[in-house]
């Protein structure tokens, strides 16, 4: 195997990262690794029209779970801010 100087100089770190970066391209330019990525891609896509997501809810329904998680109404608190009470 033929080495190759990418400059003269530099430290080994920007060296090895440009190797890593080199090793990576060389494996990623397989046809066989793309054509798996892409048949991959094509198979998740297939599978994502076939999905529905319900997004509506009602209001009584995101009240219930936001009082699970600690919602409570300003008029429920016993607390008196300063800034509340009118001078």
């Amino acid at each position: 195997m033929r080495r190759t100087c990418y400059w003269k100089g530099g430290s080994t770190i920007n060296k090895r990262i440009i190797q890593k970066v080199r090793e990576i391209f060389l494996f990623l330019a397989d046809k066989k690794i793309l054509l798996g990525i892409g048949i991959g891609i094509l198979i998740g896509t297939f599978c994502m029209f076939g999905y529905q997501y319900n997004v509506s809810m009602s209001k009584e329904r995101i009240e219930e779970k936001a009082r699970g998680y600690g919602m409570i109404y300003q008029d429920e608190s016993k607390v008196i801010f300063d800034k509340d009470v009118k001078k």
